[in-house]
């Protein structure tokens, strides 16, 4: 008795839908017959395919990411004290604006060395402007002005290397012994690493600014679905007149074993920002016969894409060409312009066509 009840458990799926349908070959059938009766109990439901003039975009997950082009670091060129903090994260700055002021002590030695080095430089060019002249009417031998212009020289190279070493010490405004650093470019505080009070040694970062009008996004892929896009392949952004373009596709697969895309991106109301989750569409190529289609509605025999188009008397399996595939959409070629598939109930349609 428990063998036949377990039996009966099996066979039962089968048994459904052999009397929905009635008795069938064991194999394939180039026409499912079906009531409107058995397409209700069964949860058939059907879209209309329509002729697209282009691919239709397929929509894909992507992330918005700022491009390294547009960020600026502003780090201490040496050792000091932060003094003042001008801006903290999400303050918008204009190019020039004060970020950061510092308290360095080798600043006023610096700028004290240059101011010498000024000096000394402009008292020789001086001197061999007019030893120069005093050769000229014959008043000095000719030794005497190549060893002051021999100084003059040395006087100017050690110009050009006090104003090195001062600006080593970082680009801004100096005063005294403190100097503020001032952002590179026009764009939004994105990350400020320290406080007033806090000492930091040369070479740290303090401040990031970005330029969130330059954008981009990363679109993984599979390695299917990558073969079917192109650099230069037109991007568009899901609820939002935000576009772009495909720009590169890294050779390599990352740690979840997909391809990433990366397209520029153009968003005109500004609304996007870095690290944020859209839905975005590739647009296929130019195509007459190109459909979207449901995934939903493929059905594979022998590795070949199949669907299933409702005719009068019932369901065709038709074969079709897949173009490229997401997760919820296909695009295929092969159909007929206001054919009708089915979406819903495939899997029995599947297994009355395959006699399963």
């Amino acid at each position: 008795m428990t063998a036949a009840f377990f039996a009966a458990r099996i066979i039962a799926p089968s048994l459904l839908v052999t009397a929905l349908f009635g008795a069938a070959p064991t194999f394939a059938a180039d026409l499912l017959p079906l009531t409107a009766a058995q397409k209700t109990n069964l949860g058939i439901a059907t879209v209309a395919a329509a002729t697209q003039t282009a691919g239709p975009a397929l929509t894909y997950p992507a992330r918005v990411t700022l491009p390294p082009a547009s960020v600026r670091v502003v780090a201490a060129a040496g050792a000091g004290l932060v003094t003042q903090l001008h801006v903290q994260a999400g303050d918008a700055v204009k190019r020039g604006a004060p970020l950061v002021t510092l308290s360095m002590p080798g600043l006023a030695d610096a700028q004290n060395g240059l101011t010498q080095a000024r000096l000394k430089s402009q008292l020789a060019a001086s001197n061999a402007a007019r030893d120069q002249k005093l050769f000229a009417e014959g008043l000095i031998a000719e030794s005497r002005l190549r060893a002051t212009q021999s100084e003059m020289q040395s006087a100017r190279a050690n110009l050009v290397a006090a104003q090195t070493t001062l600006s080593m010490l970082g680009a801004g405004k100096v005063s005294g012994s403190a100097i503020t650093l001032t952002a590179p470019i026009a764009g939004v505080v994105i990350e400020s690493a320290a406080g007033p009070g806090e000492r930091v040694d040369a070479g740290m970062a303090l401040v990031k600014v970005a330029d969130l009008s330059k954008l981009a996004l990363e679109i993984p892929l599979s390695t299917a679905q990558a073969r079917q896009v192109a650099v230069g392949q037109a991007v568009t952004v899901a609820d939002s007149p935000a576009s772009g373009r495909v720009t590169a596709l890294l050779p390599q697969l990352n740690a979840s074993q997909s391809v990433l895309a990366r397209a520029s991106l153009v968003d005109p109301q500004k609304l996007l920002r870095p690290g944020q989750s859209v839905q975005v569409g590739l647009a296929g190529a130019q195509s007459a016969q190109g459909l979207a289609v449901p995934a939903a509605a493929l059905v594979w025999k022998a590795n070949l894409p199949y669907v299933f188009v409702e005719t009068a008397k019932g369901f065709v399996p038709t074969p079709v060409k897949l173009v490229r595939q997401n997760a919820s959409q296909a695009e295929v070629t092969g159909l007929a312009a206001g054919s009708r598939i089915a979406v819903k109930g495939v899997a029995a349609l599947k297994a009355q066509w395959l006699g399963e």
